[in-house]
Protein backbone atom coordinates (compact mmCIF):
# COMPACT_ATOMS: atom_id res chain seq x y z
CA UNK A 1 0.00 0.00 0.00
CA UNK A 2 1.82 3.14 -1.17
CA UNK A 3 1.52 6.38 1.09
CA UNK A 4 -1.05 7.83 -1.47
CA UNK A 5 -3.45 5.11 -1.10
CA UNK A 6 -3.01 5.22 3.10
CA UNK A 7 -3.82 9.32 2.66
CA UNK A 8 -6.87 9.00 0.94
CA UNK A 9 -8.45 5.82 2.99
CA UNK A 10 -7.29 8.24 5.78
CA UNK A 11 -9.43 10.83 4.09
CA UNK A 12 -12.34 8.76 3.36
CA UNK A 13 -12.56 8.05 7.44
CA UNK A 14 -12.30 11.29 8.35
CA UNK A 15 -14.96 12.43 5.90
CA UNK A 16 -17.26 9.16 6.57
CA UNK A 17 -17.74 10.44 10.30
CA UNK A 18 -18.11 13.69 9.58
CA UNK A 19 -20.85 13.16 7.18
CA UNK A 20 -22.19 10.52 9.24
CA UNK A 21 -25.75 11.97 10.25
CA UNK A 22 -26.30 13.86 7.32
CA UNK A 23 -29.99 13.03 6.05
CA UNK A 24 -29.39 13.18 1.61
CA UNK A 25 -32.75 10.99 1.19
CA UNK A 26 -35.42 11.96 -1.21
CA UNK A 27 -37.37 14.89 -0.28
CA UNK A 28 -34.66 16.64 1.09
CA UNK A 29 -35.24 19.89 -0.03
CA UNK A 30 -39.13 19.55 0.76
CA UNK A 31 -38.26 18.91 3.95
CA UNK A 32 -35.77 21.96 4.53
CA UNK A 33 -38.66 24.15 3.42
CA UNK A 34 -41.15 22.57 5.98
CA UNK A 35 -38.57 23.56 8.75
CA UNK A 36 -38.11 27.10 7.10
CA UNK A 37 -41.85 27.41 6.85
CA UNK A 38 -42.35 26.33 11.07
CA UNK A 39 -39.56 28.83 11.82
CA UNK A 40 -41.43 31.73 9.86
CA UNK A 41 -44.27 32.76 12.61
CA UNK A 42 -40.65 33.72 14.37
CA UNK A 43 -39.29 35.56 12.12
CA UNK A 44 -42.64 37.35 11.91
CA UNK A 45 -42.65 38.26 15.58
CA UNK A 46 -39.18 39.51 15.39
CA UNK A 47 -40.03 41.73 12.97
CA UNK A 48 -42.50 43.19 14.91
CA UNK A 49 -40.24 43.79 17.73
CA UNK A 50 -38.26 45.63 15.41
CA UNK A 51 -40.87 47.56 14.65
CA UNK A 52 -41.56 48.39 18.19
CA UNK A 53 -38.21 49.45 18.91
CA UNK A 54 -37.85 51.40 16.09
CA UNK A 55 -40.81 53.62 17.01
CA UNK A 56 -40.01 53.85 20.37
CA UNK A 57 -36.23 54.71 19.67
CA UNK A 58 -38.09 57.35 16.84
CA UNK A 59 -40.42 58.79 19.51
CA UNK A 60 -37.54 59.13 21.75
CA UNK A 61 -35.50 60.83 19.64
CA UNK A 62 -38.48 63.13 18.56
CA UNK A 63 -39.00 63.99 22.52
CA UNK A 64 -35.03 64.87 22.87
CA UNK A 65 -35.21 67.07 19.92
CA UNK A 66 -37.93 68.89 20.90
CA UNK A 67 -36.23 69.21 24.69
CA UNK A 68 -33.46 70.32 23.32
CA UNK A 69 -34.74 73.01 20.91
CA UNK A 70 -36.96 74.47 24.01
CA UNK A 71 -33.42 74.32 26.12
CA UNK A 72 -31.65 76.46 22.99
CA UNK A 73 -34.78 78.88 22.61
CA UNK A 74 -34.54 79.83 26.66
CA UNK A 75 -30.62 79.96 26.50
CA UNK A 76 -31.27 82.54 23.69
CA UNK A 77 -34.00 84.45 25.74
CA UNK A 78 -32.13 84.38 28.59
CA UNK A 79 -29.00 85.68 26.42
CA UNK A 80 -31.46 88.74 25.03
CA UNK A 81 -32.82 89.27 28.03
CA UNK A 82 -29.30 89.86 29.64
CA UNK A 83 -28.39 91.97 26.56
CA UNK A 84 -31.59 94.18 26.90
CA UNK A 85 -30.91 94.97 30.74
CA UNK A 86 -27.55 95.62 30.29
CA UNK A 87 -27.71 97.45 26.70
CA UNK A 88 -26.09 100.71 28.39
CA UNK A 89 -23.09 99.20 29.57
CA UNK A 90 -22.58 96.88 26.86
CA UNK A 91 -22.91 100.44 24.72
CA UNK A 92 -20.25 102.10 26.98
CA UNK A 93 -17.96 98.89 26.89
CA UNK A 94 -18.15 99.21 23.26
CA UNK A 95 -17.75 102.73 22.91
CA UNK A 96 -14.54 101.99 25.26
CA UNK A 97 -15.86 104.06 28.07
CA UNK A 98 -14.25 102.08 31.45
CA UNK A 99 -17.45 100.77 33.31
CA UNK A 100 -17.14 99.74 37.29
CA UNK A 101 -16.99 95.89 37.89
CA UNK A 102 -20.57 95.08 38.71
CA UNK A 103 -20.74 91.47 40.54
CA UNK A 104 -24.43 91.06 38.73
CA UNK A 105 -22.70 91.33 35.30
CA UNK A 106 -19.72 89.76 36.24
CA UNK A 107 -21.40 86.46 37.21
CA UNK A 108 -23.63 86.88 34.08
CA UNK A 109 -21.31 86.88 31.87
CA UNK A 110 -19.68 83.84 33.24
CA UNK A 111 -22.26 81.66 33.53
CA UNK A 112 -23.52 82.48 30.06
CA UNK A 113 -19.27 81.46 28.89
CA UNK A 114 -19.48 78.56 31.05
CA UNK A 115 -22.89 77.18 29.47
CA UNK A 116 -21.75 78.17 26.07
CA UNK A 117 -18.52 76.15 26.62
CA UNK A 118 -19.51 73.13 28.63
CA UNK A 119 -22.88 72.55 26.54
CA UNK A 120 -21.18 70.22 24.14
CA UNK A 121 -18.98 68.27 27.01
CA UNK A 122 -22.20 67.80 28.73
CA UNK A 123 -24.23 66.65 25.74
CA UNK A 124 -21.94 63.72 25.33
CA UNK A 125 -22.20 62.20 29.08
CA UNK A 126 -24.90 59.37 28.96
CA UNK A 127 -26.80 60.53 31.99
CA UNK A 128 -27.61 64.23 30.47
CA UNK A 129 -30.88 64.86 29.85
CA UNK A 130 -32.73 67.89 29.74
CA UNK A 131 -36.71 67.80 29.56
Amino acid sequence: MSSEDAGMAALDARLRRAMHGLDARAGFEARVRARIAAAAPVSADLRAQFEERREAVRRRLRREAWANGISIAGIGIAAAALVWRFAPEIGRAAAGVPIPADPVVIAAVTLAALAFGLWPVLRTLPGFRIG
